[in-house]
């Protein structure tokens, strides 16, 4: 696995594309005709945009390649204190292959180094929540709320 800058135009159409997989089984349930999904998930992925860009000063995609093949998009945000995983999503034929795990392993190694926390927040009942326990994630905030807040602290330096 490894990470590379998204140009945002040249990457467009693929950084939509993983946005929209990501929503596919809750428009399944819905009952969408097509006609209606794109439409609906194009502004909402416009939505998603605008707010991190609004929250988030330098924010910018990387896309997640492995074998060779996109299988997915990240973003992170250094501020002064802290990394923020604001975003994380693998195409579902890459999923479950470690490749988040990986991702995780390398996003800890260098807050480590910069001995700084990594924060980030997930739906409640979304299953990466176990995955970001597992590595050592705990909940800090929004316990009783849709979206909680989880923080992971480095082991601090000599």
């Amino acid at each position: 696995m490894k990470l590379q800058l998204t140009d945002k135009e040249k990457d467009a159409e693929f950084l939509f594309a993983v946005y929209a997989s990501s929503r596919q089984a809750e428009l399944e349930l819905w009952g969408w005709p097509e006609a209606q999904r794109w439409p609906f998930l194009r502004m909402q992925y416009e939505a998603q945009q605008r707010a991190y860009e609004q929250r988030y000063s330098d924010f910018q995609y990387r896309l997640i390649v492995s074998g060779g093949q996109k299988a997915g998009r990240v973003a992170t945000v250094q501020t002064d204190t802290a990394i923020i995983l604001a975003d994380i999503i693998l195409l579902p034929e890459f999923q479950n292959r470690g490749l988040g795990s990986k991702f995780l392993q390398e996003l800890q190694a260098e807050a480590g180094r910069k001995q700084l926390p990594v924060s980030l927040t997930v739906l409640q009942g979304n299953r990466a929540r176990r995955l970001y326990e597992r590595f050592g994630f705990q909940v800090v905030g929004g316990a009783d709320t849709p979206h909680v807040l989880m923080q992971w602290l480095p082991v601090p330096g000599p």
